[in-house]
């Protein structure tokens, strides 16, 4: 506006000199000679072609007025004034200056980088008025978005010699000027405590100088009256009104007072729930048990959006693909309660037309087209989709898989496209760590899980810790000889100390398995290994079983059945897996083993939380009356147990206090896990647990302190689990509550592990 203003008072002023000697003469002239006086930079004939008039034109005064707002329009100069000389035309014009750099001056906060970005303006540009005040108008915004709304910014000039200048941005950043208060008009149900906690802006306290939600920002405000309408709609008021909010800076400029004005509003209670559909063959009782909200409940909000995804999955499972499922409210003031019809509008069962992977850039479509429990031509089941989803996320080849349904070339067909996020599945790592029950860790592999993009896996891992040594090889084929078998074959060595106890394990371990329906899997195993117990203390009194080395020949069979939704990190789902295991075909030891484990996992409050039950159980028999050596009995402690130390609790060598095992044992964990009350963006989870197990028998007691000894331990405890840019963290905190007087507690846990 300032620079049209500046235009239009350059062309008046041209006017009166301009218009006065033409108009003296004749109404029109002809033009034989264009004379440009006072370009320098610029050269006249770059001038001449910014006007609209030529040598040999007859113009008017109009078009010679027209000239000047012409060349004023290009930016180029100061002033710009014509004269005529008989039929010549003088031009005369003052070039405006050259930037020679542009200067930040006073500022401390904010770096000269940050603020030329913002600028834009960079040397050799020309310079008038309009561009240092628009430079002037953006520091001054960036200056308020960091709450530093007393920021002062003077633009300045200093002239040089051929036309350029210095353009000089004086910046006074003046005080940190925060959120000082946060007041609430109008509630009556909730404090202005709670409704504090429920925004993101915070008042400033000294204490929590590490904030940065306590500098007033009005996208912020905006997100703020989005929190509060949410969380008064998550509690039954269906009709709260946020009727305005504001920011207002104290005269003294110490600080913004936030105010939210509301209205609550009455407290509604689910009234009457009817389904209706518009769909033929689905019968509305059919989705009634998709429905999570009861009457008398209290509304709130995400129940309700619970619910209709619920419905809208069950239509999918169905085969209707494209649903509108709409709900329609009712309130009745005079009761407080309200009546929710959720309506199912009419549609087509669909077909699945075509599957798109996208974005696989290595992986084979093979690779993931085999996870896909829907072909092409199946009937459209969202169930089915949902599990392929996660079969593919199973591979752990990506960082992200989605999925997402459009309509096909008719009404009757579906196209769905898999999108995949490709991450590097093969590493070179060298690992470091700390562990309160292993002591420091050293490890070193080289894993590829995707080979040349064939689903394929090869490894090798070498790890060592002060109580532990590893080292494992193998290679996984997932559809071994074309079909839907998983081989995998493994070299291995295996230390293991247990104070003055060391026991060895190193041989080849083969196996072949096979999904089935309903997420079973099945797994036959094959082990020959050499074991070998060594007990260095020469106070050991107990018997060990194991008679030098000895030669292991174990076939193993296992059933699983996972429903959870992902073998890395589950937070919903079941697992189970029962084992059985024969040694005898061959070899030196002979025995029998069996093992089941058991998961559940059920998230609640919006999964924010993740209640967790965890439980396994074993035994091992010797048969022909053999003796069960210390490398093939049970341990127990340390991971499963937390409280106790690793190999803490069961029978203890008499002579040497050191752990021998049981060939018993049950254990098991209750746990709650979430983030909530921390900012997710820090990768951080607290959990409460309750862990129990024990461990018993012997089949040769002498010298063994509580072989028979089936009494049950228990712990509780909390801890930390936190996602690092460096490895895991992992703190557990747990204080025994029933042991046994022999039995090695641990307090604190603590792991680090990190790979580069």
């Amino acid at each position: 506006m300032l620079r049209l203003a500046k235009s239009l008072l350059v062309v008046i002023l041209s006017l009166s000199m301009t218009v006065s000697p033409l108009s003296a003469q004749q109404d029109q002239i002809t033009i034989s000679e264009i004379v440009v006086d006072g370009a320098r930079r610029i050269s006249p004939e770059t001038v001449r072609s910014y006007m609209s008039v030529s040598e040999g034109d007859e113009v008017t005064p109009a078009q010679l007025n027209a000239v000047v707002g012409e060349s004023f329009a290009t930016d180029l100069f100061n002033d710009v004034t014509l004269e005529l000389d008989g039929t010549r035309l003088l031009v005369r014009v003052d070039e405006n200056p050259i930037i020679n750099q542009v200067v930040l001056e006073g500022n401390d906060v904010l770096d000269d980088q940050a603020l030329q970005s913002v600028l834009g303006i960079e040397p050799r540009r020309v310079y008038n008025r309009e561009l240092a005040l628009e430079g002037k108008a953006r520091l001054t915004e960036v200056y308020r978005q960091s709450g530093r709304y007393a920021a002062t910014i003077e633009p300045q000039i200093i002239e040089l010699p051929d036309k350029r200048v210095d353009l000089v941005f004086v910046i006074n950043e003046g005080p940190l000027i925060k959120i000082s208060r946060v007041k609430f008009i109008g509630n009556q149900q909730f404090s202005d405590i709670t409704l504090r906690n429920v925004i993101a802006s915070r008042a400033a306290k000294w204490y929590l100088f590490l904030q940065s939600n306590d500098k007033f920002d009005p996208a912020r405000l905006a997100l703020d009256e989005q929190l509060l309408r949410q969380f008064y709609l998550q509690n039954g008021y269906a009709n709260v009104d946020i009727i305005r909010s504001t920011g207002e800076l104290l005269p003294d400029l110490s600080g913004f007072v936030l105010t939210f004005i509301l209205e609550e509003g009455l407290q509604y209670r689910i009234g009457e729930i009817d389904i209706s559909s518009e769909i033929v063959s689905v019968a509305p009782e059919s989705l009634e048990p998709s429905v999570t909200i009861d009457r008398g409940d209290v509304y709130d909000v995400r129940h309700l959006d619970e619910t209709l995804l619920q419905v809208t999955n069950k239509l999918g499972e169905l085969g209707y693909a494209f649903v509108n499922v709409e709900p329609d409210f009712i309130l009745n003031d005079d009761n407080a309660t309200m009546d929710i019809s959720i309506n199912v509008e009419q549609a087509e069962r669909n077909y699945v037309e075509r599957i798109n992977i996208n974005n696989n850039d290595r992986t084979l479509d093979r690779v993931i087209r085999r996870e896909m429990e829907l072909v092409e031509g199946d009937s459209f089941n969202q169930l089915r989709l949902t599990r392929s989803v996660r079969n593919i996320r199973n591979l752990g080849y990506f960082s992200n898989v989605n999925s997402d349904v459009s309509p096909g070339t008719s009404s009757e067909q579906s196209v769905v496209d898999i999108f995949v996020s490709e991450q590097a599945t093969g590493s070179f790592s060298i690992g470091v760590g700390y562990s309160t029950l292993d002591g420091a860790s050293f490890q070193v592999g080289i894993e590829e899980r995707n080979f040349l993009g064939t689903g394929n896996g090869l490894r090798a891992n070498l790890a060592i810790s002060d109580s532990q040594t590893n080292l494992r090889a193998g290679i996984t084929r997932p559809y071994l000889f074309g079909r839907r078998l998983a081989g995998s074959a493994d070299i291995f060595r295996e230390d293991i100390e247990y104070s003055d106890v060391t026991i060895r394990q190193q041989g080849l371990d083969v196996g072949i398995g096979f999904s089935a329906a309903d997420n079973y899997a099945h797994r036959f195993g094959y082990k020959l290994a050499e074991t070998e117990t060594r007990d260095t203390s020469s106070r050991a009194a107990s018997v060990s079983g194991d008679e030098g080395e000895q030669l292991i020949s174990e076939v193993e069979y296992s059933l699983v059945q996972d429903n959870r939704d992902s073998r890395f990190d589950p937070r919903e789902g079941t697992y189970w897996r029962l084992t059985t295991a024969y040694s005898g075909l061959g070899g030196d030891v002979e025995y029998t083993k069996n093992t089941i484990r058991a998961q559940y996992l059920q998230p609640f409050y919006f999964k924010r939380f993740v209640f967790g039950l965890d439980g396994e159980a074993g035994v091992i028999d010797g048969l022909n009356a053999d003796i069960v050596s210390r490398s093939n009995r049970f341990y127990l402690g340390g991971r499963k147990v937390r409280g106790f130390d690793t190999g803490g609790i069961g029978p203890r060598d008499a002579g040497d206090d050191t752990a021998v095992g049981g060939n018993k044992f049950y254990v098991g964990s209750v746990n709650i896990l979430s983030d909530y009350g921390i900012d997710p963006d820090i990768g951080m989870r607290w959990t409460v647990f309750y862990d129990f197990g024990t461990v018993w028998e012997v089949n040769d007691d002498r010298g063994v302190v509580g072989a028979d000894n089936d009494n049950l331990r228990t712990a509780i405890g909390y801890g930390l689990l936190w996602d690092t840019a460096i490895g895991p963290l992992t703190f557990f905190w747990a204080n025994a509550l029933e042991k046994e007087p022999y039995d090695k507690t641990q307090t604190f846990q603590f792991t680090f592990g990190g790979r580069f």
